[in-house]
């Protein structure tokens, strides 16, 4: 009974082949996700600017009535708050591709590392 508990817990090769695999398809929903996270954030910069909807200078339009913020008249319609909204939708977008990529590949993994060992 000793000798059993002195044991320390060694991990089979199939233990192994699925931390690396498991790793690896990690790492390459992670990398996805910051692509696709990117790209839409590229995607919504080229677009406000083709549409002359984005301002580099802070200086907020006013949609309805194409003109400049005037904080005294209050016409600004909160495009910054527009902005960050898309760009918490873009990261959302990310986040759900890390929680789908990651469970969706480990029993590939399982099966990938069955067919090697047999």
């Amino acid at each position: 009974m000793a000798s059993l508990e002195e044991r320390p817990n060694e991990e089979t090769p199939l233990q192994q082949k699925l931390d690396i695999i498991a790793t690896d398809i990690g790492k390459l929903g992670m990398y996805a996700a910051i692509l696709i996270v990117h790209t839409l954030l590229l995607r919504d910069f080229i677009e406000g600017m083709i549409r002359r909807e984005f301002d580099l200078f802070g200086g907020e339009m006013n949609p309805e009535k194409g003109l400049e913020c005037d904080n005294k008249k209050h016409e600004c319609t909160g495009m910054l708050l527009a902005y960050i909204d898309d760009w918490l939708r873009f990261v959302i977008v990310g986040v759900a591709i890390i929680v789908v990529a990651v469970p969706e590949g480990l029993p590939l993994a399982v099966m990938i590392s069955l067919a090697y060992s047999v």
